[in-house]
């Protein structure tokens, strides 16, 4: 039986050790009181390079991508990110991040508000070609598209199929206004989603403010991992992370894949 993955974000290294405790299978850096895919210091990158456990995969959220390139693609220099022709990015600077990183992520997402009707694809394979080859580049589609005026969820799965992207997050654009991901779309959907993804080789990664009860729901519906914050914070998505809720939910998600085979023993039967 396949599970269902835990990726919960956090915003320092205290928070990363407290995660690692409560049952994460990945670690995700962000700094959530800037946006959905908000960039951490290079500090705060630094420092949670050094305690993530090596067995434990760990993500960073690179921004928006239209944001990185009015700033010449802050994410891709703080990862160590070279141009095509081999040149470092950012000079001293990206080589400096490079010495504080003890360890590379294994992925930097970008999120693609702004981006429907525009050259996308293009510029995010252009990112891609400057981070190093072992940092994989994923994109991020949002559920409330016309919020975040970004590309479907489809196309975005498509896209990646065509360009070898391996793994694409559906997360929510807008934190305060959309309401969570299945307060937007249903379950119907996003099972169409995870159909759509693994008929195309893709992985796919589910978040948008889910809750402790969102939590089963979505994991039922096969994603590689289901992704959060919100649910596993004191005092929301700004707050700090508890252990005892990130066990709770890596509890849940264990349970939505449970559910899904004793659903399908079911099946079998009749």
């Amino acid at each position: 039986m396949s599970r269902t993955l835990l990726l919960v974000s956090v915003r320092c290294a205290d928070e990363v050790a407290i995660a690692v405790d409560g049952g994460a299978d990945i670690i995700d850096v962000k700094e959530p009181s800037h946006g959905s895919l908000g960039m951490a210091t290079p500090e705060t990158l630094a420092a949670c390079a050094t305690v993530v456990p090596e067995q434990l995969l760990w993500t960073v959220a690179g921004g928006e991508l239209i944001e990185n390139i009015e700033s010449g693609f802050a994410a891709v220099q703080e990862v160590g990110g070279q141009e095509a022709g081999g040149q470092e990015v950012g000079g001293q600077g990206v080589a400096c991040s490079r010495r504080s990183l003890k360890r590379l992520p294994d992925a930097v997402k970008f999120g693609l508000s702004q981006c429907e009707g525009t050259p996308w694809e293009h510029v995010f394979q252009n990112v891609g070609g400057q981070l190093p080859e072992c940092v994989q580049v994923i994109p991020v589609a949002y559920a409330d598209q016309q919020a975040a005026s970004s590309p479907a969820v489809d196309t975005v799965l498509e896209a990646a199929a065509r360009h070898g992207w391996e793994t694409v997050l559906v997360d929510t654009f807008d934190k305060l206004q959309s309401g969570s991901l299945l307060d937007l779309v249903a379950v119907g959907t996003i099972e169409q989603w995870v159909a759509r993804a693994r008929d195309l080789g893709v992985r796919i990664v589910l978040a948008g403010r889910l809750s402790l009860q969102d939590v089963p729901v979505v994991a039922a519906c096969e994603p590689m991992a289901v992704a959060v914050r919100s649910a596993v914070c004191v005092g929301g998505r700004n707050g700090r992370v508890d252990i005892e809720l990130v066990r709770m939910v890596a509890s849940q998600c264990r349970f939505g894949s449970v559910e899904r085979e004793r659903d399908r023993s079911v099946r079998n039967t009749y």
